[in-house]
């Protein structure tokens, strides 16, 4: 089974106001570092966001067990996950010496998320694993998915849960304090698409969105409300929260929403898919390597990238120096 991903062009009609009146303002500290991630092993990271150093890559960008979709910053170093056939997982605490590894019995990353002190990694048929040491990772649980082809392609942490989201429309929702995962399959969800970015939190809830129009609400991802399709917007491709508002990109345009509720079209420009770490706003279209940043998610910057590095994913934090993590090895052949 191999995962598609299907991306449009880099902006829509769209625009959006948002402040940081709920984002704390972005952290500066001289041990601190933003890290970019994409297909091909792409890793780079940069002191302000803005410019790129430190490079490094395991080869050109396509679908192979090369990609990297997620990162976290965790204890002093920066974690990054993918893979094709299984559960890559890199690790560095200075940036430039990567540990290289693989979660034993996982599929593909796609969510790594830092709640109550511990890492958990997500991988694409719904299982958690967590770490305590960045080293050391257990299966603490198993997804009981409706299909072998409903997949968790993103997820985002929030009310002491974590929730999940992605092909044909599973939700999952992981509660650490019981180690149970339970699972929603959300409504006129028939296709692997739309979009990989399908959840969101902020201001208390967790939005979802979809194919054809799909955008529900929950406080703890087991009750939703608005678990409905809106054939007129098209499929949404991408949620995310901004420090204020949601933000809703689909082909025809953009929907803001406050409460995730009620939304609201707007007009202007926006990237398709956005992603948000230290109080900024991470856009790409497609290819990743064309990214921008805004603070307001109403002006965008395009960010230089001579190198045409991929910026999929994002995470900003402390490195505090030595040899990397010691993940988990694959077996050897």
């Amino acid at each position: 089974m191999r995962p598609v991903i299907l991306l449009a062009s880099l902006v829509v009609g769209c625009a959006a106001t948002a402040t940081s009146a709920v984002d704390p303002a972005p952290k500066k500290a001289t041990n601190q570092w933003y890290l970019a991630v994409g297909h091909g092993g792409h890793r780079m990271l940069s002191r302000d966001g803005l410019a790129w150093e430190k490079h490094a890559s395991w080869g050109e960008p396509k679908h192979d067990q090369n990609d990297l979709n997620v990162a976290a910053n965790f204890k002093g170093a920066f974690y990054a996950g993918g893979g094709y056939f299984s559960g890559r997982l890199t690790a560095t605490r200075d940036g430039e010496k990567w540990s290289d590894g693989v979660l034993p019995a996982s599929s593909p990353i796609f969510g790594l998320e830092v709640l109550d002190d511990v890492l958990y990694a997500i991988d694409l048929r719904g299982a958690v694993f967590k770490t305590v040491d960045g080293e050391k990772w257990e299966l603490v649980a198993r997804a009981e998915m409706p299909s072998k082809t409903h997949w968790i392609r993103a997820t985002a942490q929030g009310n002491g849960v974590i929730v999940g989201s992605g092909d044909f429309g599973p939700v999952t929702v992981f509660e650490p304090k019981t180690g149970k995962i339970t699972v929603t399959q959300m409504a006129g969800q028939v296709d692997k698409n739309a979009g990989l970015h399908r959840v969101a939190f902020g201001n208390g809830v967790f939005v979802v969105c979809g194919q054809a129009g799909l955008l529900a609400v929950s406080k703890d991802g087991k009750q939703w409300e608005n678990n409905a399709v809106n054939a007129d917007r098209g499929d949404i491709d991408c949620v995310e929260f901004t420090g204020k508002e949601f933000l809703a990109t689909f082909a025809k345009g953009c929907l803001r929403s406050k409460d995730g509720l009620t939304w609201t079209k707007v007009e202007g420009m926006i990237p398709r898919q956005i992603r948000r770490v230290n109080g900024y706003l991470y856009g790409y279209g497609w290819p990743p390597s064309k990214f921008s940043r805004s603070q307001d998610g109403e002006k965008w910057e395009a960010l230089p990238n001579e190198k045409g590095w991929q910026g999929k994913a994002y995470a900003f934090g402390e490195l505090v120096g030595g040899d990397p993590p010691a993940v988990p090895q694959p077996p050897k052949k």
